[in-house]
């Protein structure tokens, strides 16, 4: 009977390699992750007759990030704008640029050949709508008794209305001035808070701005922030005596940053406006905190060894930052108020070393 000779497919002989390759991956993930689970607990045994010490794991809420600038200053629409209600020729400023000032106090002394023209024209406006009242409610009894017409009714309500509103208008510009005996006429300001001159005075000429007020809890600190800090901020520090907290968030990201307004927590902030200051941005972080000799590195990991009875559970830990000569990091375990090694930890890597070489 001859002999049948089965020829083997290209495809056949690729399969089986694959799959032979594949198994001697799988068998070597296996033998990782035992020996990972092998070196969980050490015994103390291990380290010989090394000596070794033990520190608490104490719980961190608050870490301290990199100094950022911070600008003192206000959100746009905040100020109070008061304006030159007719063209001047000299203006006189008698508050310093930056001062506290209260309700009615004298800002400036204004002067020029509109001065009088317009103290006349307030009188005029006031007589004038006196005269269109008088003549409105005479009229408006003619109205009714529908002895006058129903289009010189509309006129007269018209003028009224008009010589009313140009009346309140002056009469609103008036608000923001004083007018002495002499007929000087000075800028007070409509209410209490920090002056702001503008920078340069232009053609000072009528709707020109002359000052802005700014309320003193208007004032606040604008910090950029990178997006991965902002949303985990608790608060700002400037120094010892002076905390800032986090009064607005803006929705708006400017690439990868973030603008944050913060305010002082007490009155020991001496923060002047237009002043940049350095300040420390404090992160909210379930961690904890021990020496940092207690921390050492194994297969590209960070760990920390914790007593348990007379053996060293090992608990992988990512590192988050530092605090006077100690480390600040999370886990997944609750290791709080737990003893860590502290001493001979080199003499434990080397002998894990030695345990994942085996």
């Amino acid at each position: 009977m001859p002999l049948l000779f089965i020829r083997k497919s290209p495809r056949s002989t690729k399969f089986k390699y694959a799959m032979f390759y594949f198994l001697i991956a799988v068998l070597m993930q296996l033998s990782t992750v035992n020996a990972a689970d092998r070196l969980k607990v050490i015994e103390l045994s291990s380290l010989g007759h090394f000596d070794v010490s033990f520190s608490e794991v104490k719980k961190v809420e608050l870490l301290k990030g990199q100094s950022l600038i911070g600008e003192i200053g206000y959100m746009a629409g905040e100020n109070y704008s008061v304006t030159l209600p007719f063209d001047v020729q000299r203006i006189t400023y008698r508050v310093k640029n930056g001062g506290e000032v209260n309700k009615g106090d004298t800002i400036a002394l204004v002067e020029g050949y509109d001065v009088h023209h317009f103290i006349d024209e307030y009188e005029t406006t006031k007589v004038l709508l006196e005269i269109q009242e008088m003549h409105f409610k005479t009229n408006k009894q003619y109205f009714e008794n529908k002895t006058i017409k129903s289009s010189q009714w509309i006129e007269i309500t018209k003028s009224y209305y008009e010589a009313k509103l140009n009346f309140e208008h002056i009469q609103h510009l008036m608000s923001f001035l004083h007018i002495d005996e002499n007929e000087q006429i000075t800028l007070v300001s409509p209410k209490a808070g920090v002056i702001k001159l503008p920078s340069s005075i232009g053609s000072k000429v009528a709707g020109e701005l002359a000052f802005d007020i700014i309320d003193q809890n208007a004032i606040k600190v604008k910090v950029t922030v990178p997006l991965l800090l902002a949303s985990n901020l608790s608060h700002f520090d400037v120094d010892s005596t002076c905390r800032l907290s986090i009064n607005i968030i803006e929705k708006i990201a400017n690439k990868f940053h973030q603008i944050l307004w913060a305010e002082p927590t007490s009155k020991d902030c001496k923060l002047i406006l237009g002043q940049v200051i350095s300040v420390t941005p404090i992160q909210n972080i379930d961690g904890y905190k021990i020496a940092k000799s207690a921390i050492f590195e194994f297969e590209n990991k960070n760990y920390i060894a914790i007593k348990a009875k007379e053996a060293l559970s090992l608990i992988p830990i990512d590192l988050m930052g530092t605090s006077e000569g100690e480390y600040i990091f999370t886990t997944n375990e609750n290791i709080e108020g737990k003893q860590g090694l502290i001493s001979s930890v080199s003499i434990l890597q080397g002998s894990l070393l030695s345990l994942g070489a085996e």
